[in-house]
């Protein structure tokens, strides 16, 4: 009997953009039996106290790194904008969290002040533009094409290994981006059973409530999808 009272909440569809993305990305060397599951710690990050002047620049320099394209020539400036303490409601730009513009190998990045003290969720901002200047480098269109760019950006954000950032940021703010939080989970378990990492890892380092839709997608791929498990060892 399937264990879950409720209906599983990514549909058919939704699962079958995801499997064909992680195809394409295994196709292209974006996933491979190298990418790693990245936490918020020092074996990946580099970047000084979120009070120096250069954390942001330098944030994205270990993400620069992690993804591999750390010759490229990418800016980190901060949005223009009002000190969340001394805005409105209807002034809030809380919703922009960082912004990307690119032309060949440079770009510059342009990330909001408001979440320099949630790291997970300032890192997945950051990874997600970073993630902008990867696909636009590649000579193929992920599944979808143009039209589901952002949706795309968000999903490798996770196949290329900060999956974890993804969920954790998005719950930690109230928000969920482009990805709906249950797609987030179901890529996240889709990319640990293809790599054959333990999810004790991920999940200890979730909050509650990415962890329960995490548990959950994990159920539903082991039961529907048990193909998946060590693909990419």
């Amino acid at each position: 009997m399937w264990p879950f009272t409720r209906r599983y909440e990514v549909s058919d569809q939704t699962i079958d953009w995801l499997r064909d993305s992680f195809d394409w990305a295994i196709r292209l060397g974006l996933l491979t039996t190298r990418t790693p599951l990245v936490t918020l710690s020092k074996e990946f990050f580099t970047a000084p106290s979120s009070r120096s002047p250069d954390f942001a620049a330098c944030l994205v320099r270990d993400i620069q790194r992690i993804l591999g394209i750390a010759q490229a020539e990418i800016d980190v400036l901060p949005l223009d904008q009002i000190d969340a303490r001394f805005r409105h409601d209807y002034q809030s730009l809380a919703a922009i969290g960082g912004t990307w513009q690119g032309d060949g190998n440079a770009a510059v990045i342009h990330y909001s002040r408001d979440h320099l003290d949630q790291p997970m969720t300032f890192v997945a901002i950051l990874a997600h533009e970073v993630m902008h200047h990867v696909l636009r480098g590649l000579p193929d269109l992920p599944p979808g094409g143009a039209e589901a760019e952002e949706l795309s950006t968000d999903l490798h954000c996770i196949t290329m290994g900060f999956g974890l950032f993804q969920l954790a940021g998005a719950e930690a703010v109230g928000w969920s981006g482009y990805l709906r939080q249950p797609t987030r989970a179901h890529a996240l378990a889709m990319f640990l059973r293809l790599r054959g990492l333990d999810e004790a890892k991920a999940l200890s380092a979730l909050p509650p409530r990415s962890a329960g839709l995490l548990r959950a997608s994990l159920a539903w791929i082991d039961r529907h999808d048990p193909g998946l498990r060590g693909r990419l060892v």
